[in-house]
């Protein structure tokens, strides 16, 4: 049977640090999740038993081993549910694609307007190219939301099976 353990390096780098919800409510922090993921499918094959979260033995509590299963187990099965729909951006981070689209489509007319008035002259040409790459890097983030929604959602039936599977905490 194959190993399915992440090991994490505090109580803190566990959990989202924004969260204001109580410890076993709190969800886990991206990087967590996505390891977990790719741990689950790295070994998917030979049907592991379950999930080892392995943390400092320096960090132990009564009743924290408790709270953590809780907090992996709620946010696996949060991500399950949410994956259930493609929902790429809350109505914040919609108007900042917005924001960033309509910059990106400046700066290609800027560029195309810099290049038909200077007949590709050497500098000329180095600016307009700079303008595509700035309009580019303003989409970054939206485009970076919108792989994260896909993948999410391509990858829902393995976070149902990870929300079942059993979860133990080692102190190490």
């Amino acid at each position: 049977m194959a190993e399915f353990a992440i090991r994490v390096p505090s109580v803190d780098e566990l959990l989202d640090p924004y969260s204001v919800e109580p410890r076993e409510r709190r969800p886990l922090r991206d990087d967590v999740r996505e390891r977990i993921l790719r741990a689950w499918i790295d070994t998917r094959d030979e049907r592991p038993s379950h999930l080892t979260v392995e943390l400092p033995a320096g960090e132990k509590r009564g009743g924290l081993d408790a709270d953590l299963t809780e907090a992996i187990r709620n946010d696996l099965s949060r991500t399950y549910e949410a994956s259930k729909r493609l929902r790429v951006f809350t109505r914040g981070e919609r108007r900042e694609a917005e924001v960033a689209f309509m910059f990106l489509v400046v700066c290609l007319l800027a560029s195309s307007l810099v290049d038909k008035v200077t007949a590709n002259q050497a500098v000329f040409t180095g600016i307009s190219q700079g303008l595509v790459v700035l309009g580019w890097v303003a989409m970054w983030q939206p485009a970076q939301q919108v792989f994260q929604a896909v993948s999410r959602r391509l990858s829902r039936g393995r976070y149902r099976e990870l929300s079942q599977v059993p979860i133990e905490i080692a102190w190490a």
